[in-house]
């Protein structure tokens, strides 16, 4: 049998070789990504000043990268649920790593652009079929385990990003950013050969998804999710009200009702609606909205306020940080072994609750004077341990009552849900910080009273809304 097709399988407990291989596949896979944004990020004054380009040319190769991987997230779940997991996984991993190739030598900001749309294709493969490779050769009682430690690959990737990516730059080269994520995806792609290997010897039982998909509805979903994130991310250039932001979001909501119509008709959907009708998938991408929104806003808000207002330098500031990501990495793999205890309502609940005081310490603790210990760390303590329960594990909270067969397009999602909710975040983040105060730090603390509220919309989903009779 062929090893493209990584679904659930029946395997003896007593053979986890397969499993572990898969998860520790999958995991190095995930952790590549997040070098992809962070590396960037931090990178772009030495990259403006290499190429001597403006910063308006420059946001494509920031934004390039989300918006392809919002767009083509869903498509690569509807993919990989067509080609086999694996052969889906080992596309992208393999696209991924050459686009971090053009990267590092590209001669120019127009090639490094196209590097970064590159990286976001590959990453659009690698989102949606992860979670069938991480859980590979897993029996039905270790399944929320595996999917436990497998969603900590994510935030695992964003504690390492900033602190590597923040001591390749010290030399003032950028190129370096991308080797990072260059080796690991190779290093993924060579793992993924001997998971190929172990796979065909193992049995399959979910078989891949035959006929023809809802080829309109493909098309009409992924142009309106990639017109959703082009306007989102390019609002603050091209003006909020400007012809060019208004237009990309007219069209994309006369998409809209053509993907929900034809999802709802067409028997192999490309927009997953029936699983909405499953609890703990409806509230936990509900719960995704607000959770993406604070957990991809923050890192946008921090190296702003400790680099503009705090004046620390590039290494600082990532140090600075690390204690969320640590906590969200750790949080993650350690708490896996708490679902099985406890099941995941008690667990996101508790994050919740980190989060909303976590949101409440950045709105009124907040100073212009330096403070790191007073101000700062107790803030990010809280959120590294709200996003060590939420980040991660809504999105296995998502999957868990699901079929196996369908992770891959539940994934692609949530995935893309998750993607779409960072843009809105950033996009209000920015505006609120742009607008000014009276004093310098009352744009960050506008922007963090926004979080604080959006935090108590995530509280009351997963408290009020979430399943109680399921774990």
């Amino acid at each position: 049998m062929s090893g493209d097709t990584i679904e659930q399988a029946s395997i003896d407990e007593t053979t986890p070789r397969i499993a572990t291989l898969g998860l520790a596949t999958s995991m190095l896979g995930m952790t590549a990504l997040p070098f992809a944004v962070t590396g960037t990020n931090l990178g772009v004054p030495l990259i403006k000043a290499d190429f001597d380009a403006s910063l308006s040319t420059l946001s494509w190769a920031l934004s390039g990268y989300s918006i392809v991987l919002a767009a083509l997230t869903m498509l690569g779940g509807t993919l990989a649920a067509r080609i086999g997991t694996l052969r889906a996984f080992q596309t992208g991993i393999a696209i991924f790593a050459l686009a971090s190739l053009i990267c590092v030598f590209a001669p120019n900001a127009a090639v490094l652009v196209a590097g970064r749309v590159l990286q976001g294709i590959g990453g659009a493969f690698v989102v949606p079929a992860s979670v069938s490779v991480a859980l590979v050769g897993w029996p039905e009682s270790r399944r929320a385990f595996a999917m436990g430690v497998w969603t900590g690959a994510f935030p695992i990737g964003s504690t390492a990003a900033p602190i590597i990516c923040s001591a390749v730059i010290t030399g003032g080269e950028w190129r370096w950013i991308f080797v990072v994520p260059l080796g690991l995806a190779l290093a993924t792609l060579a793992l993924s050969l001997v998971l190929r290997a172990a796979a065909k010897e193992q049995p399959v039982v979910a078989p891949l998804v035959s006929g023809i998909p809802d080829i309109a509805g493909m098309v009409a979903g992924t142009l309106a999710t990639g017109l959703i994130a082009l306007g989102l991310v390019q609002s603050k250039a091209w003006g909020w009200t400007s012809a060019r932001t208004l237009g990309v979001f007219v069209v994309a909501v006369l998409l809209v009702p053509v993907l929900i119509t034809r999802s709802r008709t067409h028997p192999r959907p490309f927009l997953p609606v029936k699983m909405f009708a499953v609890a703990t998938f409806r509230v936990a991408n509900i719960a995704n909205v607000s959770v993406s929104m604070i957990g991809m806003s923050v890192w946008l808000i921090w190296p702003l306020f400790l680099g503009n207002l705090w004046k620390y330098d590039a290494w600082g500031i990532g140090l600075a940080m690390s204690p969320t990501p640590v906590l969200g990495g750790l949080g993650a793999v350690f708490s896996s072994r708490l679902v099985e205890r406890f099941g995941y309502r008690k667990l996101l609940s508790a994050g919740a609750v980190a989060l909303v005081a976590a949101a409440a310490w950045f709105t009124f603790r907040t100073e212009a004077e330096p403070d790191y210990w007073g101000h700062l760390f107790p803030g990010l303590i809280l959120t590294g341990i709200g996003m060590g329960l939420l980040f991660s594990f809504l999105n296995a909270a998502a999957l868990s009552d699901l079929e196996p067969r369908d992770y891959p397009a539940g994934n692609a999602t949530f995935s893309t849900g998750r993607f779409l909710s960072g843009a809105i975040g950033i996009a209000a983040v920015v505006a609120m910080m742009s607008s000014g105060g009276d004093h310098p730090v009352d744009p960050f603390r506008r922007a963090y009273g926004f979080l604080f509220a959006v935090s108590i919309v995530a509280f009351f989903a997963i408290v009020i809304l979430w399943p109680r009779k399921k774990a």
